[in-house]
């Protein structure tokens, strides 16, 4: 490898620096080549040079640019105007074209701003989205958790209910924090489950048919819900679940059985003896 002395490279460096800086033009008048200066940023050409008169240069009109060191004969137009899901990021002046950039929330894809994905329930923010890039997920690690969708959410860490002096009565997952409690949580039980029921029912993958066959064959008063989606069947099963006494809470699983989902009431059964059992709980506090 050659190594250049470092004047040399100066000297060539200055010496395209000033190129970029002229340019040759053929006078008419007298048939030379002659070298002229190119005309700043935020101006432009006006007349070309001649034997004995540097070139002319004139400011850019409003809402026209030049960027580089140039000899247009006129500006050019501020032609780039931002769109939908897009804000000015420096604003057209003399010597830029208008600069767009996505709002909050979005990123570039080819020519369009995009809404950033959302990580699911499970799975947290690795990566935060930029104006230029999409949000990164990634699965929540055992001990950690998220338990809604979310673009800028990483997981979160179970809470340690010893630390706070309270039982652990359901253990978390990557969904779900665990959940702590005092006895005087637990009195009386049928609190609890009301809080409990809602959201361990609409985490279970049940399919929209399946949960139309429970609401028309268990829930009084919601026959004519063939049209109802996911989110109204379960908002039909959660206000049950509020005006529900305690044993009618506990027949639930009985319920789910007889319209086939016997999955769902094995794992139901087995949280309300969770429940049941830290019940009879002595708070030494």
């Amino acid at each position: 490898m050659t190594i250049l002395p470092a004047a040399i490279l100066r000297a060539g460096c200055t010496a395209l620096a000033d190129e970029a800086r002229t340019y040759t033009h053929e006078d008419e008048a007298t048939g030379r080549v002659l070298t002229c200066d190119r005309c700043p940023p935020g101006s432009h050409m006006r007349a070309h040079c001649t034997a004995t008169r540097r070139t002319q240069c004139s400011p850019c009109p409003a809402h026209h640019f030049t960027q580089y060191w140039n000899y247009l004969s006129k500006c050019l137009y501020c032609s780039a105007f931002c769109g939908e899901n897009q804000l000015v990021q420096r604003e057209c002046s003399p010597v830029h074209n208008r600069v767009c950039t996505c709002k909050q929330g979005y990123y570039k894809r080819a020519d369009f701003c995009v809404k950033h994905a959302e990580c699911p329930p499970g799975y947290g923010v690795k990566v935060p989205g930029t104006a230029d890039r999409n949000t990164q997920c990634e699965k929540c690690a055992p001990g950690s958790y998220s338990s809604k969708t979310s673009s800028s959410d990483a997981c979160a860490r179970h809470t340690d209910c010893a630390t706070r002096g309270l039982r652990l009565l359901l253990k978390g997952n990557v969904w779900r924090d665990n959940l702590c409690v005092s006895c005087e949580d637990l009195q009386p039980r049928g609190t609890m489950l009301k809080k409990i029921l809602p959201d361990f029912l609409a985490r279970q993958k049940v399919k929209r048919d399946k949960l139309i066959r429970f609401v028309r064959r268990s829930l009084p008063l919601q026959k004519e819900v063939r049209q109802s989606s996911q989110t109204q069947l379960l908002g039909h099963i959660s206000t049950w679940i509020r005006d529900a006494g305690e044993d009618e809470l506990k027949s639930l699983p009985g319920m789910l059985r007889a319209s086939r989902l016997h999955h769902v009431a094995h794992k139901l059964e087995r949280m309300i003896m969770t429940v049941e059992k830290a019940g009879g709980c002595v708070n030494s506090h």
